[in-house]
C-alpha cells in the first residue's frame, strides 16, 4: 500500500509550483493517463506543469483529452520538481542523464509507480509506490481521494484507461477487488468506459491489422521449454505501412494460447534496437527475472527489456545480429 502523506504535502506546499512530469518512453495507456490526469488535477491546484514524453503519444491514446500537451523537450533549470510517473527504471524515461543533472542540482525527484524496486529509488526523494496495485492509474486514484481532487469526467476516463491497459481488460492476473472498486468509482464519475473500450480494444487499422496477421503467422512454440514466441522486423513493419506502436497488444493475444508459459514478441525499433516483450499467467514464472537477464525489468507477469542489434532471418529460425 503506497504512502501518500509526504508526497501531499510538498504538492501542496505554495513555493512548489513548476512541475515536469515524465511518461516513460515507448508509451503505453498507463503512463500516459497517469501522467495526463496528474497534470490536469495538478492544474487545478494552480500549479504549472509541463509533460515530457520522450516518443510522444501513440496514435490509438489521442482521444484523451490534453494528449497535444506532451512535449519531447524541455530546460531542467525551470521546474522546482520532477515526477517520474509509471517509469520502472530510470533508462526508460528516455531522459536519464537530465534527471540525474537534475538530481546534482539539488530539484527533487518524485517516482509514482507500481514496478519493483529499482534504480530511480535512489534518486528520487520521495517514493510512492504500490507493487500490488494493477496499474500506476489506481495509486494516483488513491492519491486522487487523499487530496480531494474532483475527478471530473476527463480525469476519471484518463485513469480508467490506464486501469484498463494495464489490466488487458479487467483480464489479467493484477486484477483485485480495489482495482474494480475503483473502476466503479471512476465511472461514477463519468468515466466514459464505452469510449476507453472502443479505442483500445475495438479500434484497429488495417495497417495494423496486417501487421498482427504477420506477427500470429510466425508464431512458434517450444514445447521443452514451454515457450511461445514471435519475430517482427522494421522491414515487415514498413511493408503494411504500420509503426512499431501498432504491435501493442500483440504480445497478449499470443499469451491466450492454452498451456503455455511464457511468451516473448521479439520486434525491431527504428532506432536500430530489439524490444522484447514478455508476458506469463503463470504463478510459477517470474518473467521480469528473465527480461532482468537482458537489463530489462517489469513485473513478475508482464515485463520487457530492449537490446542491440537486428534479427535475422537463418534456415533454422531466426537469429540476433
Amino acid at each position: 500500500m503506497a504512502s501518500y502523506t509526504k508526497l501531499i504535502t510538498f504538492l501542496e506546499r505554495d513555493d512548489n509550483q513548476r512541475f515536469l512530469l515524465v511518461a516513460h518512453e515507448r508509451p503505453d495507456g498507463d503512463t500516459v493517463s497517469a501522467t495526463l490526469a496528474m497534470a490536469r488535477s495538478l492544474k487545478l491546484l494552480g500549479k504549472k506543469i509541463t509533460v515530457a514524453s520522450s516518443q510522444g503519444v501513440p496514435e490509438v491514446f489521442k482521444y484523451l483529452p490534453d494528449w497535444r500537451d506532451a512535449k519531447d523537450d524541455f530546460l531542467i533549470g525551470d521546474f522546482d520538481a520532477i515526477i517520474l510517473i509509471d517509469n520502472g527504471d530510470l533508462k526508460r524515461t528516455g531522459y536519464s542523464d537530465r534527471i540525474i543533472k537534475a538530481r546534482d542540482r539539488g530539484i527533487p525527484i518524485i517516482n509514482i509507480d507500481h514496478h519493483p524496486k529499482n534504480d530511480i529509488w535512489k534518486y528520487a526523494n520521495i517514493n510512492v509506490v504500490d507493487e500490488t496495485a494493477s496499474s500506476t492509474c489506481e495509486i494516483i486514484f488513491g492519491l486522487f481521494r487523499k487530496m480531494n481532487i474532483d475527478l471530473e469526467t476527463d480525469i476519471a476516463t484518463m485513469l480508467l484507461t490506464g486501469i484498463y491497459t494495464d489490466t488487458g481488460g479487467f483480464q489479467h492476473a493484477n486484477v483485485s477487488a480495489k482495482t474494480f472498486s475503483a473502476a466503479a468509482e471512476l465511472m461514477s464519475h463519468g468515466a466514459k468506459l464505452k469510449n476507453i473500450s472502443t479505442n483500445i480494444s475495438n479500434h484497429k487499422s488495417l495497417s495494423m491489422l496486417k501487421l498482427w496477421g504477420i506477427a500470429l503467422d510466425r508464431i512458434v512454440k517450444l514445447d521443452d521449454i514451454k515457450l511461445v514466441y514471435s519475430i517482427i522486423t522494421c522491414a515487415d513493419i514498413e511493408s503494411v505501412g504500420a509503426s512499431d506502436q501498432d504491435l501493442a497488444g500483440v504480445v497478449n493475444l499470443i499469451s491466450t494460447i492454452p498451456d503455455d508459459v511464457a511468451t516473448l514478441l521479439l520486434y525491431e525499433t527504428p532506432d536500430g534496437k530489439i524490444k522484447g516483450s514478455l508476458r506469463t499467467e503463470s504463478a510459477k514464472v517470474d518473467v521480469a527475472r528473465i527480461a532482468s537477464l537482458f537489463g530489462g525489468g517489469g513485473h513478475k507477469r508482464a515485463a520487457g527489456f530492449v537490446i542491440e542489434g537486428k534479427l535475422e532471418k537463418t534456415n533454422g529460425g531466426w537469429k540476433i545480429v
